[in-house]
């Protein structure tokens, strides 16, 4: 007997891939706020300021490719799939492997307008 592997529309995995990514830059921006309001500033060398300001930089980037993975999604075929199995299979995060089947329901925050965030 034959065992047919799950189909995942390429469309609808892409789309969910978009909206982690924006929760992603919405986890960064507030680790980003959490260190700047701790006051960590005091003794820090300023490589490590540095360092520590490229949250800003990883914030952006996980912004920016959120929303262009969420356009990209509109742009591909509906026909368009893919094996579940094998996709979900690189994943080590079940919480992640869940976010992104369609299977799953999911309710996915909407973006917060952060604005910009000052460092020391």
């Amino acid at each position: 007997m034959r065992q047919y592997s799950r189909q995942l529309r390429v469309r609808d995995i892409t789309a969910r891939v978009g909206r982690e990514l924006e929760t992603l830059a919405r986890l960064s921006v507030s680790l980003q706020k959490t260190l700047s309001a701790s006051g960590i500033d005091g003794d820090l060398s300023p490589h490590i300021v540095r360092e520590i300001q490229s949250i800003d930089f990883i914030s952006q980037s996980l912004e920016d490719l959120g929303a262009f993975v969420n356009k990209l999604s509109e742009q591909i075929s509906p026909h368009l799939a893919c094996d579940a199995d094998t996709v979900f299979a690189s994943l080590r995060l079940q919480d992640l492997a869940a976010a992104l089947d369609p299977e799953h329901f999911a309710e996915f925050q909407k973006r917060a307008t952060d604005g910009d965030v000052s460092w020391f």
